[in-house]
């Protein structure tokens, strides 16, 4: 597998965070929910979920280290825990053989 160029990272991680942003002036907020106007359907969720981590200091700080060490990699002034997180949840999502691996250290730690 090869690795992206630094200018494509860095072109990733501005579309993601344009995506992200908010709406110019002019231009009107994405939906932050659809119902149902019958309350047949289930409501189809838009707005972004929240969750939450507890680390231990020195996981933390080794995480911030690689979010800086990976930053000057990538040449964008900085990656932060959340995008290591939603890019960590993507891969997990598409990838059986990374979900294997994370089941497998889930129950060696339970």
């Amino acid at each position: 597998m090869s690795k992206p160029s630094a200018a494509a990272a860095r072109e990733a991680m501005r579309a993601r965070s344009a995506a992200q942003s908010r709406p110019e002036f002019g231009e009107t907020a994405p939906a932050r929910e659809q119902f149902s106007p019958t309350g047949s359907e289930p409501a189809v969720r838009t707005r972004r979920v929240r969750r939450t981590v507890d680390l231990t200091p020195t996981d933390h700080a080794a995480l911030a280290r690689w979010c800086g060490e990976t930053a000057n990699e990538l040449g964008v002034a900085r990656v932060t825990g959340q995008d290591v997180i939603e890019a960590l949840v993507q891969a997990l999502l598409r990838d059986e053989q990374l979900a294997s691996r994370i089941r497998t250290e889930i129950s060696r730690h339970e």
